[in-house]
């Protein structure tokens, strides 16, 4: 791949993501799957951050949580719609809501982990570049799929460094569950770069749901109860 390849849209918003009906179904029940369990799982973490560390961390839970469900409902429209005019910008909503994912998954570790004059500033500095990027993925459509994939990977590595002084202090089964949140999101993206792959979307999402629901187990065991 040459570095003109990263300036080459690829055109498969309006192109059926499936090859056959067996596909589309998998990928709908894994879209179904992951939205009723973030329902449900965003409603509980909140409730519980709320009696046990009090109306912040409930509030940064809340933003983990709708910002899980709006990624999670980007994708399903966009992935399970068919072919039609408007699914251009359908694509640039759930890749734009990707960068907000992102930026909601560290909320509740820098709002709790650092000290608060720090907290403010990091987590502004993160939502800053969060929306910079999702502004641009929405403006700026010109940049291939495999570059957009290296700026999600290298954004959500990046706020894992800004994190790694203060992750020790987390349980040890709360870095496990991150570690596997990170390495199951990396693994996925490389699995969904392979056009080969059968069922190749419904196994990337289900990626991002598995490593959400261990950045999920994170944040409830780590810093909520």
């Amino acid at each position: 791949m040459t570095l003109s390849h990263l300036f080459q849209p690829d055109e498969v918003e309006l192109a059926e993501h499936y090859p056959n009906r067996a596909e589309h179904a998998a990928d709908g029940i894994v879209h179904a799957v992951g939205i009723i369990a973030a329902l449900v799982g965003g409603g509980l973490l909140v409730a519980v951050a709320l009696v046990n560390r009090g109306v912040p961390m409930a509030t940064a839970s809340a933003i983990y949580a709708m910002c899980l469900m709006a990624m999670l409902a980007a994708s399903a429209v966009y992935n399970l719609t068919k072919p039609n005019p408007h699914r251009r910008i359908l694509r640039r909503l759930d890749e734009a809501a990707i960068f907000l994912m992102i930026a909601g998954s560290y909320t509740p570790f820098t709002i709790q982990l650092l000290p608060p004059d720090f907290a403010v500033g990091v987590t502004v500095a993160i939502w800053v570049a969060a929306l910079a990027g999702a502004a641009g993925k929405v403006l700026w459509p010109n940049l291939s799929d495999r570059a957009w994939c290296l700026i999600y990977l290298a954004f959500g590595w990046l706020a894992v460094l800004v994190l790694g002084p203060v992750v020790p202090t987390l349980p040890p089964l709360a870095i496990a569950m991150l570690v596997v949140a990170g390495v199951t999101y990396s693994g996925g993206v490389l699995l969904y770069l392979n056009h080969a792959i059968p069922y190749r979307r419904a196994i990337w999402h289900a990626c991002v749901i598995i490593g959400a629901a261990g950045h999920y187990g994170a944040v409830l065991y780590g810093l909520v109860l």
